[in-house]
């Protein structure tokens, strides 16, 4: 596997670009028809519903069948847009839609009452109602197939189908996630005001990208929020490390009637995204397959045939 030069971004948690899946997601090489797509980019204010915009990208925006992408890690549009437009080139006839969760990219900075991954949950919620793309077919790639899959929980009316690839568990996950998405900023003495957060490297990369109304909001943010925010997201996240899924009890899984592919890149090293943890929710979901892909062409090879087969097209789309 090559050595990208942006194998450490910000946004990219410790050895993330180790994963396999690393190349095919992170700021891909697009494919011969990408120039082809066509684009629409949206600001979609929530508002009265959820506190929160959300940057929104929209490739092939009139075709009849919805696919929503939600990336991976703290991930944002700029890293994973590529994957996007090779998946809309490949599948003309699928609306593909890429969004920027609250707090990542060039989406707001919100961080509500609930545990993150919950309320980027409620906010896709929201969102594919502005869109009217209901039922839609959501792709999530490790942490947003957790905020896909407790959608799936609370929205099932949402949704015709998701696709987890890969599936985030077990034991060492839930330790090390917790603590490199949230709880490392809670051992940080030096955090007393937004003004420090905004020297972070995470936080100094959001900043940078976005505008200034962006940049106000953020630095008018409580940091006490922020703290509190980080701490019950991290908490909430650890608490499943001996769960089957991060975010989701396995009750919960078994309760998902929506049809599921789980993909896995195939490392039996990845002690995140653990090969039987795929396996085992397989058989938890009422409807659920599992199978190995590890280029782009074997992703679509099993994606494109299952999103036509369970979403319904948009009425009135081209």
């Amino acid at each position: 596997m090559s050595t990208p030069p942006d194998r450490d971004h910000v946004t990219l948690f410790k050895g993330a670009a180790d994963n396999p899946y690393f190349e095919v997601y992170f700021n891909a090489q697009l494919v011969e028809r990408a120039e082809r797509v066509r684009s629409e980019i949206h600001a979609v204010d929530l508002r009265p519903d959820r506190d929160v915009t959300l940057h929104v990208e929209i490739y092939n925006p009139t075709a009849p069948v919805p696919l929503i992408v939600t990336p991976g890690g703290m991930g944002e549009c700029d890293g994973f847009r590529n994957f996007a437009i090779n998946v809309a080139a490949a599948a003309p006839d699928c609306r593909v839609i890429i969004w920027d969760r609250r707090n990542m990219g060039r989406s707001e900075v919100a961080f509500g009452s609930e545990p993150l991954a919950i309320e980027e949950a409620e906010d896709l919620h929201t969102l594919i109602g502005r869109l009217g793309v209901a039922p839609a077919a959501c792709y999530g790639m490790s942490a947003g197939a957790r905020s896909n899959m407790i959608l799936a929980d609370r929205h099932p009316e949402d949704l015709s189908a998701i696709v987890i690839a890969p599936l985030t568990g077990g034991p060492i996950a839930g330790r090390q996630l917790s603590e490199e998405y949230y709880l490392k900023y809670l051992l940080d003495e030096t955090l007393t005001s937004m003004e420090a957060l905004a020297k972070t490297p995470l936080w100094a990369a959001y900043l940078q990208r976005n505008d200034p109304a962006r940049q106000q909001r953020f630095l008018a943010q409580d940091v006490t929020a922020f703290l509190a925010a980080m701490r019950r997201s991290g908490e909430h996240l650890e608490s499943y490390q001996h769960k089957t899924a991060l975010g989701m009890t396995d009750e919960q899984l078994a309760a998902l009637a929506l049809p599921t592919l789980i993909l896995h890149h195939g490392d039996e090293t990845d002690v995140l995204h653990p090969i039987p943890h795929s396996r085992a929710a397989t058989t938890l979901f009422h409807d659920a397959r599992f199978g190995i892909a590890v280029t782009l062409q074997d992703i679509l090879d099993d994606l494109l045939p299952f999103v036509r087969r369970h979403t319904p097209a948009i009425e009135g789309a081209n």
